[in-house]
């Protein structure tokens, strides 16, 4: 376990920003479940694009993101029961897929659509995940003692998560499942963010003594239980999107962010956008990924503090083939759906981005 100087350190580390670029050879372009009644107050689709969905606050919990093109997973209190509920956007109907009698804390989708994953708890110091299949029956459940709980799920294969339990005192614990074998493994690594880089080995991230100065990327042996250096430096994130990784690194003197989008056979396109930062760390860019090597960004317009700036940036997409500009919209979060047409947007995912014609319009309203 570590102490809270540690865990601060790369809490930071994983929101910041020495010249080093990554290593490349050629680059190729530059840039079975219940059906239900609708919730109470839920209206027809307002167009035959933008669905128009109210419900009452007091019955929303979050929404999870996007199951197929067509369907929504929601989190949502029914009849008093957590639920995990998915709404047809072309049919205007409800399944209910699991019902927790745990309170569910957060959700998240693996990319292959088919598993959702619930941390759950009814106290502060436990935590239990529940793995459940799309069609509604539980895969495996876990239970850790913890405070808080980070996972980073493998992107391409389901069985690997790897968990990071944090405590009262701040120490942290980091763990590796394997769901094929159900054994959960403990590591020792010395930042408890950490993420997949492939199916031997977690990417950690070292920092320096100043978090804008950003981190180097190091390399986590499971098997051997060693850790290597890459030379990466001035990252401010890396994202695996299976067949392909995103990194973002800091270019301090020229206030830009510097990606690179490279695939296993170290193809890749690079492009540039304004840095902006939160006073001592830098701010990651908003990302979706759809695809193995398909993602969204929204790349800010201005560079600056983010207290001093207009939040606008541009939603694009990108894949190895290059880029496409679709449009200008609030920095916010998005969870877009795999065939690009529709993005839901902000912290509630209450906003709907149509992609062709361009428009965003909020299209879930949330009552008392």
């Amino acid at each position: 376990m570590k102490r809270i100087g540690i865990l601060i350190v790369f809490i930071l580390l994983l929101q910041a920003c020495t010249e080093t670029k990554i290593p490349v050879k050629e680059q190729v372009k530059t840039p079975i479940t219940e059906e239900v009644s609708v919730p109470e107050n839920t209206s027809p689709s307002l167009t035959k694009e933008i669905p128009s969905i109210s419900m009452a606050s007091s019955s929303f919990h979050s929404v999870i993101g996007w199951l197929s093109n067509d369907d929504i997973a929601f989190v949502l209190m029914d009849k008093g029961q957590w639920t995990v509920q998915s709404y047809s956007v072309s049919h205007d109907t409800w399944k209910v897929i699991y019902t927790s009698s745990l309170p569910i804390i957060q959700a998240s989708i693996h990319p292959n659509k088919e598993l959702i994953l619930l941390h759950t708890s009814n106290n502060s110091s436990s935590a239990e995940v529940q793995i459940i299949h799309k069609n509604g029956y539980l895969v495996q459940s876990l239970t850790f003692e913890s405070d808080e709980l980070y996972m980073d799920w493998h992107p391409t294969n389901q069985d690997l998560i790897v968990f990071t339990t944090f405590y009262e005192d701040w120490t942290f614990n980091t763990f590796v499942y394997d769901g094929s074998t159900q054994k959960l493994q403990a590591i020792e690594v010395e930042n408890p963010f950490v993420k997949w880089y492939d199916e031997e080995h977690l990417m950690v991230f070292r920092g320096s003594e100043s978090s804008l100065d950003g981190y180097e990327l190091m390399l986590y042996s499971i098997q051997d239980k060693s850790l290597k250096e890459t030379g990466i430096t001035h990252l401010v994130d890396v994202q695996n999107l299976g067949e392909s990784l995103l990194y973002i690194q800091i270019n301090e003197p020229k206030n830009i962010y510097e990606y690179r989008l490279q695939d296993k056979l170290e193809n890749f396109i690079e492009w540039t956008s304004p840095a902006i930062s939160n006073y001592s760390e830098w701010v990651i860019p908003t990302i979706s990924i759809v695809n193995t090597d398909e993602l969204f960004i929204i790349k800010p317009i201005q560079a600056g503090n983010i207290d001093e700036i207009e939040q606008k940036g541009v939603l694009s997409f990108f894949s190895m083939e290059g880029e496409q500009e679709l449009g200008e919209i609030s920095t916010q979060p998005i969870d877009c759906a795999p065939n690009r047409e529709t993005c839901l947007a902000g912290y509630e995912k209450d906003h709907w981005i149509q992609i062709k014609p361009f428009e965003e319009q909020r299209w879930l309203q949330l009552k008392e």
